[in-house]
C-alpha cells in the first residue's frame, strides 16, 4: 500500500499553454489504472426495482439471470457519507445532493471539493457574461453495476403491500365512494445475497487524500438501494484488496470474476477466490497491497478500520489531511473554472 500511495500524485493542476493565453486545467492522465473489487453482502431485506413495482432489477450474466444494482444505488449512498464526513470536519460538503448553483460572487472552488473530485458532480455556475455555465467534473473512480453471484431465483421474496386504509380499518373511501387501488405486492432481495461489484480508478488521479476519502466513505456497511423504502442497514460491504498496473485488466468487468470464481457460498470463500484471480500473473494486476503476513483483503480491511478509528477518535493527523486536501481542491476548482480576465482582476 506504501508503494501505491506514493506512486500517487500530490500536484493536480496543469497549466496549458494554448493560443494567446495560457489556462489552468486538472493534470493530464497517465497510464495508470487501481481496481478495489467489493462483494456486497444482504444483511437485511433491500429493494432493487425497475420502474415496474413488481420486478426486481436483473441481466443475464456468465450463463445465468442475476440481480443487477445499478451503479448509482451503492455510489450515491457512499457520495452522500462522502458528504457528511466533509461536514463534520468542515472541510466541504456545502452543496445537497443534485442542488448545486454558484453565484455569480462565489467562486466555485468555494463550493466544489474533494468529494466532487472523487466521486465527480456538476452544476450551474453564473460565472460572468449573463448566461448559466455548467461546470463538470467527471468522477475519479468508475462504480461498475453490482451482480449477484447466486441465481435471482434463489435470492428473492415479496411482501404484500395495501395501501389507503381508513380508519374504518377498511379500503373503501366514503368521500370518493371507491376502493382503493393501492394494493400491490414489494419484490425484495434477501439475505444471504452477495454482489459482486469493482471501483476502478484510471488516469493515475486520485491523491493519497482522495482515495483515503473514498475508502472512508466506502465504510463497512449502509442502507442501500431503495424505490419506496428500505429497512435500515441491508448491505455490509466485504473489500477484497487493492490491485493496481499501468493499464486496465477484463477482470475489472463483474461479469468475469463471476465466470472465473463460480459459485461461492460464503463473502469469505468469494473475497478470497476474487483475490486469487486479481493475483493471477496471466488475468490479473502486478502489483497488490498484500504483505507476507497479509493478504491484499486483509491489508485493506485493517486499512479502513484504521481510518474509520482516526475518524471516529477526531485524531488531528486526518483532519489536517483533510485540510490540506481542501485546499488543494480549491486551488484547482478556482484555476479550472475561472476566466482568465476575472482571474487577472484578482
Amino acid at each position: 500500500m506504501k508503494t501505491l500511495l506514493e506512486q500517487l500524485p500530490k500536484e493536480i493542476v496543469f497549466t496549458y499553454e494554448y493560443g494567446k493565453d495560457d489556462f489552468s486545467i486538472p493534470r493530464l492522465p497517465e497510464a495508470q489504472c487501481i481496481v478495489i473489487p467489493v462483494v456486497r453482502e444482504v444483511i437485511a431485506p433491500i429493494l432493487i426495482r425497475n420502474n415496474d413495482t413488481e420486478s426486481i432489477t436483473d441481466i443475464l450474466a456468465a450463463g445465468q439471470r442475476r440481480v443487477r444494482m445499478i451503479a448509482s444505488k451503492t455510489k450515491g449512498v457512499e457520495r452522500r457519507r462522502a458528504d457528511q464526513i466533509l461536514r463534520i470536519l468542515g472541510t466541504g460538503g456545502k452543496m445537497a445532493a443534485n442542488k448545486g448553483y454558484i453565484r455569480k460572487e462565489r467562486q466555485v472552488g468555494d463550493v466544489f471539493d474533494l468529494s466532487t473530485y472523487v466521486f465527480g458532480y456538476s452544476a450551474n455556475a453564473n460565472l460572468g457574461g449573463g448566461k448559466d455555465t455548467i461546470c463538470s467534473v467527471h468522477s475519479a473512480v468508475l462504480y461498475s453495476d453490482a451482480l449477484s453471484i447466486q441465481a435471482i431465483s434463489e435470492l428473492t421474496d415479496n411482501v404484500f403491500r395495501q395501501g389507503g386504509i381508513s380508519e374504518e380499518f377498511v379500503t373503501f373511501d366514503a368521500e370518493d365512494k371507491t376502493t382503493s387501488p393501492k394494493i400491490f405486492k414489494t419484490h425484495a432481495v434477501l439475505p444471504p445475497a452477495l454482489l459482486v461489484q469493482t471501483l476502478v480508478m484510471t488516469g493515475n488521479r486520485m491523491t493519497c487524500e482522495a482515495l483515503n476519502h473514498l475508502l472512508l466513505s466506502i465504510g463497512l456497511s449502509g442502507a442501500y438501494g431503495g424505490a419506496t423504502a428500505t429497512t435500515g442497514t441491508n448491505l455490509k460491504t466485504h473489500l477484497c484488496g487493492i490491485y493496481w498496473g499501468k493499464l486496465e485488466r477484463p477482470v475489472n468487468a463483474p461479469e468475469e470474476i463471476l465466470k472465473a470464481i463460480g459459485q461461492p457460498t460464503t463473502p469469505h470463500e468469494a473475497v478470497e477466490k476474487i483475490e486469487q484471480l486479481m493475483r493471477d500473473p496471466e488475468q490479473g494486476y502486478p502489483f497488490s497491497a498484500a504483505t507476507e503476513q497479509l493478504s491484499s483483503a486483509a491489508y485493506l480491511q485493517n486499512y479502513v478500520k484504521e481510518l474509520i478509528h482516526q475518524f471516529e477518535t477526531d485524531q488531528p493527523e486526518l483532519k489536517a489531511a483533510y485540510q490540506k486536501a481542501e485546499a488543494q481542491m480549491r486551488e484547482l476548482f478556482n484555476a479550472w473554472f475561472t476566466k482568465p480576465d476575472k482571474a487577472k482582476k484578482k
